[in-house]
């Protein structure tokens, strides 16, 4: 075992936090907590502890870490995820093993997992709540499977060996941070890109009728800083998202107007993906009521500060 990587010099760890979520997490966090940073890829901030970090090899945590937010995955908008199930139905569950390994076998107490909305994948029931993903039918789609079966380790982990958890399932996060590619991105920096770029008609998969209920990337952030200092969040479950629900087709309406576009929207339906989902509107009633959390910044205002972010960092 003396080949295994060791990954020191913090009390929290964050696993995969170079990614859009992790910005938030350590921005909301970074004056407080000593963070260190493993993932495969370099953060933004290089004022930020990063070790270089393959998490599907098994590896060690030191002593000194008390807390890990496990957010490493492969993980992307629904375009990526459905070109790579390989990578999601194997790797990410290997990326949750070796990471609960590492903290049992270290002074970690409390695991903080990023589940997903697309647990809900085949619910009809709305406003969706977190016991509900029970009576659902599992997700069919490989990226949504994986975060399902973390969840499981979660609760095994806990149950064999007494590791505390809390598991989040951010709903649709948007904000500054993400870059808007094409192939990857989420919905909303991918709709940016394209009204700024200058597509038209505006191309968008299917009739833009499907309903998302999105979180701002600082909301997310405090979600996670209450589930590390509150200790109601132990062994639960929460939603993290918006209060609001919005149609794909009214998003684009509203980038359209933002950016000041001076001839009619006009939108190129392409054909859907089978696996998106209709509707997603959840409950975060339970998170309100248990951590004191809520969505500070309105949609308006959220979708204001990424479109800037993105004129700023990604010209066309």
């Amino acid at each position: 075992m003396s080949d295994e990587q060791i990954i020191s010099g913090g009390d929290i760890l964050i696993t995969g936090g170079s990614g859009f979520i992790g910005q938030h997490i350590v921005e909301e966090l970074k004056n407080d907590y000593d963070i260190v940073i493993a993932d495969i890829t370099e953060p933004p901030s290089k004022s930020i502890k990063f070790i270089k970090t393959d998490l599907k090899k098994p590896f060690s945590i030191s002593n000194s870490f008390k807390t890990c937010i496990h957010l490493a995955g492969f993980v992307g908008g629904i375009q990526y995820f459905t070109k790579h199930p390989v990578e999601n139905v194997r790797d990410n569950p290997r990326m949750t093993a070796n990471v609960f390994d590492a903290c049992l076998n270290s002074n970690v107490k409390h695991v903080i997992y990023t589940s997903s909305s697309v647990v809900y994948q085949h619910k009809m029931k709305f406003p969706t709540k977190e016991d509900d993903v029970y009576s659902s039918p599992p997700p069919s789609s490989s990226y949504g499977i994986s975060k399902l079966v973390g969840e499981y380790f979660c609760r095994a982990y806990n149950e064999q060996y007494g590791l505390d958890y809390t598991i989040l399932r951010p709903f649709n996060a948007y904000g500054p941070g993400e870059a808007p590619d094409l192939d990857y991105a989420h919905v909303i920096p991918q709709l940016i890109e394209k009204v700024l770029s200058g597509q038209y008609p505006v191309e968008i998969y299917g009739d833009g009728n499907q309903t998302r209920t999105f979180t701002f990337g600082a909301d997310i952030g405090r979600a996670f800083r209450l589930a590390i200092e509150n200790k109601a969040s132990r062994s639960e479950t929460f939603n993290v998202a918006g209060n609001d629900e919005f149609k794909i087709k009214d998003i684009l309406e509203k980038i359209w107007n933002l950016t000041s576009q001076n001839k009619p929207l006009k939108i190129k339906h392409l054909d859907p993906f089978k696996d998106d989902v209709q509707r997603r509107y959840p409950s975060n009633q339970k998170i309100k009521e248990k951590l004191g959390w809520e969505p500070l910044t309105s949609f308006e205002e959220g979708l204001s500060k990424t479109i800037d972010w993105i004129k700023k960092n990604h010209p066309n």
